[in-house]
């Protein structure tokens, strides 16, 4: 399994005799195995040197590559330092008690390493671990370690891990595991191309375009266009925040207009109170409306429907009432919306 452009395989055989403190690793050079070829230079050492430099930790040597294998699996020595000498890279290992038994009496002869090798040029670029084995994997190297049985052509990601990641069920098969690695690849490309395409060949979203008043597919620039139009709050010409204020301003005398003559047809107020109460309407609407219906009758029923808002069965108005409405500056059509009687 590719993984981040590596591919983890197992490295080169090399026979222990006892318990050495330094032991080989990899040559320098190009490396056939029966898991696979790569290459191995200072670059490589370099990187293997500052990948354990990193994790900070000793790297391991395990028994059989147990530790690939996700079971129990003691050290049989740490190493503590890598070396580049006579065109080797060698490690300097302190071998547990364990293991150290286990070379002096041959029951192991073999040393595996596992290598990450770099798909790009093929070239191993860091070191996993260290196992002890018995059958060697790299042609023509001597005994400690390389295990022909080790399935390490590559160090694979959990298939269910992958699914989950994918967003498919925990018994999705490989082959739909790649199918949907295939198709997140392409999206992936989609949006490459996407992003290199010119900006003036982008056109707008047609809902977008809708809205704003745009045929449909109308270019980049020409949305945006409009969008600082709107911004600007003037559109074809019409300051709109103006617009909207002499709107508010005419519903607001409206409104404080129909309030005073309902206080007056309810005795609420004076004629002579008329430009305060409107004054009050205007810039305190739910004040003013508080006002008259707490405020007590002071003008008699009878003088408000005869003397100043006279009411009437009819919709013509006669000329006493006309001169009352000019008296009181009334509009005639107030008395008609106001003062008339009902049936």
């Amino acid at each position: 399994m590719q993984m981040d452009g590596f591919l983890t395989l197992k490295g080169s055989n090399v026979e222990l005799v006892g318990a050495p403190e330094t032991i080989f690793v990899l040559p320098i050079g190009h490396v056939v195995s029966s898991k696979g070829e790569f290459d191995v230079d200072d670059e490589s050492y370099k990187a293997m040197k500052a990948q354990i430099a990193k994790r900070g930790v000793d790297l391991v040597v395990d028994y059989e590559h147990q530790t690939l294998k996700g079971c129990e699996a003691p050290a049989a020595g740490w190493v503590k330092e890598l070396k580049l000498e006579d065109g080797q890279i060698k490690a300097v290992v302190e071998w547990t008690p364990r293991g150290a038994r286990y070379l002096e009496n041959k029951e192991y002869r073999y040393l595996s390493p596992v290598v990450n090798v770099r798909k790009a040029d093929n070239k191993a670029v860091g070191l996993h671990s260290l196992a002890l084995t018995n059958t060697p994997a790299i042609e023509g190297m001597n005994p400690i370690v390389n295990s022909d049985n080790f399935e390490g052509g590559q160090h694979s990601m959990d298939i269910k891990k992958l699914a989950e990641l994918l967003g498919l069920s925990e018994d999705a098969t490989e082959e739909q595991v790649v199918e949907a690695l295939k198709v997140c690849l392409a999206e992936n490309r989609s949006l490459k191309e996407a992003e290199k395409q010119p900006p003036e060949n982008v056109v707008a979203n047609k809902a977008v375009c809708e809205l704003l008043g745009l045929k449909a597919g109308a270019a980049a620039e020409d949305v945006t266009a409009k969008i600082m139009e709107l911004k600007s709050g003037t559109v074809d010409g019409v300051n709109l925040a103006e617009e909207l204020k002499a709107l508010k301003q005419q519903n607001a005398e409206r409104e404080a207009n129909d309030a005073v003559i309902l206080a007056l047809k309810a005795g609420k107020i004076t004629p002579a109170q008329k430009e305060w109460a409107k004054s009050y309407a205007l810039s305190d609407p739910k004040g003013f409306g508080s006002f008259v219906e707490k405020a007590p009758q002071i003008v008699p029923m009878d003088k408000i429907e005869l003397d100043d808002v006279k009411a009437l069965k009819s919709d013509a108005l006669d000329a006493d009432t006309l001169l009352v409405c000019k008296q009181l500056g009334i509009s005639p059509d107030d008395v008609k919306k106001y003062g008339m009687k009902e049936d």
